[in-house]
């Protein structure tokens, strides 16, 4: 199951990556292999629609504006089909987003701007690698000399960012046009030379010129009037609907409970219990996206707790099953992690049908939102079933029948991919199926609650916040 949350771009003419965790990280093979992924990204989309977790720096934001901006004044509507001209503007905005990364690259080289400047560039190891390359006779760089990444359109700040640019009205990501905020926020990136035509790859770039451009424009110079026009952006400015007032919600709530940089889970904690106790009152916060927050919230919690006791046990099993050929899930069941685990999953299982009655009292559309993505996720019946297993090697068996039907595509209809791990005919003894389903030593956990919780994008909200001055 992929972790991409495709929008309405099959027929865009090119792939946008939409995510909720870093697409550097995704193996070939499937990573949400016991089909928690869709549950989480509904409730993160209900308390930071927009964000993910790669949308981590406020400047990408403007400089794909001024990228777009750029492509759009190149290629402007024509007697060339929409189509083609939407493919000349991507051509654009690749090299654009190639030649702000070597300013970026050739700015952090002085010892004033440092490796603030590069802090979150996509694609910096191949940036550092072309500049490594140069002799130091080079006057001159073209920006189809290098890959940024192995698929730009899908890693880089397009991928990235494309939701982000979308859903606050920056944008239109079908036909790369910027919309009357995006062109406010273009006008306040810093911009290159016009001697510099960064948006034509097959063109020398003065490398003098590049790096003259990326004293202002590297990541680390967030200007104060991008700050501004980004904040009017991230509350939807004129276009401002329900997703707009939700997410500036959040970001208000997180602004004024954020004390340090907590842990997540101790973040989203907080501001529940801020809520709960009314301490953001005087924020005089609109109160139905409160509600909703909070009613997200309060279901978070049981959620990545059920979630993280699944995922232990079913590294246990890949654990036990990597230096054993054959292992017994009764004789894994008496261990005292998987007793723990075991009953921590039945303990989430009924708390979190209780939390969806109460999320039902806060916002009932919310609650029946995400029972709807739980249903389909095959997870209201996992809940069921969870309160009839009476063992610990029970709750073994029923994790590795989770992992067996999400890999066969029962619920998402995907690709049928083989289980990872495979049962003999008793159902007690099981093994790995192939070699690379291996877990090694350093990522075995002592205890469930070590398994991180799914990101809810608080990371990069929170950069968003202190670079934007949100209050």
């Amino acid at each position: 199951m992929s972790t991409s949350v495709k929008s309405e771009s099959a027929d865009l003419g090119f792939s946008i990556f939409l995510t909720a965790y870093e697409p550097l990280d995704l193996a070939s093979n499937s990573i949400d292999v016991l089909g928690f992924q869709r549950g989480y990204i509904a409730l993160a989309d209900k308390i930071l629609p927009g964000f993910t977790t790669v949308t981590t720096s406020p400047r990408y934001v403007s400089m794909l504006c001024a990228a777009i901006r750029m492509a759009q004044d190149k290629y402007p509507d024509s007697t060339a089909t929409p189509i083609q001209i939407r493919q000349q503007r991507l051509d654009a905005v690749k090299s654009y987003e190639r030649a702000w990364a070597l300013a970026c690259g050739l700015a952090s080289s002085e010892e004033q701007i440092g490796t603030s400047a590069v802090d979150g560039l996509r694609g910096v190891q191949s940036i550092r690698r072309r500049l490594s390359a140069l002799s130091g006779r080079e006057k001159y760089i073209r920006t189809n000399s290098f890959s940024l990444l192995a698929n730009q359109v899908r890693y880089g700040g397009i991928g990235a960012y494309s939701t982000f640019l979308e859903d606050c009205h920056l944008a239109s990501m079908r036909s790369l046009n910027l919309r009357p905020l995006g062109i406010i926020l273009a006008d306040a990136f810093p911009q290159p030379a016009e001697t510099l035509a960064v948006h034509d790859e097959e063109q020398p770039l003065s490398l003098e010129e590049l790096q003259n451009w990326g004293r202002q424009s590297h990541l680390a110079a967030f200007s104060r009037e991008e700050a501004n026009k980004l904040r009017e952006a991230l509350k939807g400015g004129e276009e401002g609907g329900w997703a707009d007032d939700v997410r500036w919600t959040m970001l208000r709530l997180m602004a004024a409970d954020v004390k340090r940089e907590d842990a997540e889970r101790i973040l989203l904690k907080s501001v529940l219990s801020g809520i709960q106790r009314n301490r953001f009152a005087d924020l005089k916060l609109p109160a139905e996206c409160v509600h909703q927050i909070q009613a997200a919230l309060v279901i978070i919690r049981p959620y990545e707790r059920l979630s993280q006791s699944f995922q232990f046990l079913f590294d246990t099993v890949r654990g036990a099953a990597t230096d054993t050929t054959e292992v017994s899930l009764k004789a894994l069941g008496k261990q005292t992690n998987v007793l723990g685990a075991y009953s921590a999953a039945k303990s989430a299982a009924t708390e979190l049908h209780a939390s969806l009655d109460q999320a039902r009292e806060i916002n009932r559309k919310l609650a029946e939102e995400i029972l709807t993505v739980l249903t389909d996720a095959g997870i209201g019946v996992l809940l069921t079933e969870i309160n009839a297993i009476a063992s610990a090697s029970d709750m073994l068996s029923l994790v590795l029948d989770r992992h067996r039907d999400i890999q066969q595509g029962k619920f998402d209809k995907g690709e049928r991919k083989a289980p990872w791990v495979k049962r003999d005919t008793s159902g007690d003894k099981v093994s790995l199926t192939a070699q690379r389903h291996q877990l090694v030593v350093s990522d075995r956990k002592n205890s469930w609650d070590q398994v991180p919780w799914h990101p809810y994008r608080t990371f990069g909200a929170l950069r968003f916040i202190r670079q934007c001055g949100i209050r």
